[in-house]
């Protein structure tokens, strides 16, 4: 019994010795001033420490600027994040035809909300035919009648590049007789079935990184040449496993993640961190974005 105990007490000692000593070294360290560590680098992969996904591997690109964020720059509050590091930063909500009928003076009053994003339009998943937002000129409207600055975006389903093309213009003729003041942007993304894996109904199920890259780049030229700020949205599977972030270095990057602080090694100049804001005057839950540089001020 007492060989027994003996050996109980040792057990105890070695673990209580082990948790001092990775108390320590946390402390030591203090707390992570970086939201992405850089581990080693391969030629064209890097090995990086992700804060929320851990170790994972990444495409490396000398051409492409890396974040300048930490956990440190962004606060939580109940389901609201801000931004409280150096620099500029805008909050904005993005909105379409299922948001409903919006009181718009309801979301200016909030206090809140420093820009929207509408969704000029689609193209469908599966005919690929491009149709306005039902709500977009509604919108459009209702958000300048307040003075809320705006900008647009379209849920791509690009199999090509003349339909991507056909898009960007397509944007440009509805938004003739509007000021938008933040940027158009592209929103490509795989359809999905439930179990994550591509839906083979949709057209784009065929369609490769590179691909992609290409439509997202000729929408984002086109905005461009018109004299308008482009952006694409990625959430970071897309962007780091699909996209070639060297061609499209040139764009602002709307990245989407959903965490309480964004963590993507890369550059973005906008963060969507919720798709369930809740806005007053707007009936539906709403994706909200920080915007961290200054748009058409």
């Amino acid at each position: 019994m007492n060989a027994r105990r003996s050996l109980f007490i040792t057990i105890t000692v070695l673990l209580v010795a082990v948790i001092v000593a990775v108390s320590a070294l946390t402390l030591a360290q203090g707390p992570r001033t970086s939201a992405v560590n850089m581990i080693s680098r391969n030629g064209s992969t890097a090995e990086v420490d992700d804060m929320w996904e851990g170790k994972m591997t990444i495409r490396y690109y000398e051409n492409v600027a890396t974040s300048r964020f930490g956990p440190g720059d962004f606060a939580e509050e109940e389901d609201t994040v801000s931004f409280v590091g150096s620099g500029d930063s805008f909050v904005g909500i993005s909105v379409n035809e299922k948001k409903g009928d919006i009181d718009w003076n309801q979301v200016k009053e909030s206090g809140n909300i420093d820009f929207v994003m509408v969704r000029v339009g689609i193209r469908e998943k599966k005919k690929g035919r491009i149709r306005v937002d039902q709500r977009f000129h509604e919108n459009m409207q209702g958000a300048a009648s307040v003075g809320l600055p705006v900008g647009v975006y379209f849920y791509s389903k690009a199999v090509e590049d003349a339909e991507a093309k056909e898009e960007a213009n397509f944007v440009l003729e509805q938004i003739r007789e509007y000021e938008v003041k933040y940027p158009i942007g592209i929103f490509w993304e795989y359809d999905l079935k439930e179990d994550g894996s591509q839906d083979e109904t949709s057209r784009t199920v065929s369609r490769n990184g590179d691909q992609v890259t290409g439509y997202i780049d000729t929408f984002c030229r086109i905005i461009s040449v018109a004299g308008h700020t482009p952006c694409y949205f990625a959430e970071k599977g897309m962007a780091y496993t699909k996209l070639d972030l060297s061609r499209l270095a040139g764009y602002d990057l709307w990245y989407g993640e959903y965490k309480p602080s964004p963590s993507f090694y890369y550059d973005f100049k906008i963060w969507q961190y919720t798709e369930e804001g809740k806005v007053p005057g707007i009936p539906e839950p709403v994706p909200v974005s920080i915007a961290l540089k200054k748009y058409g001020r």
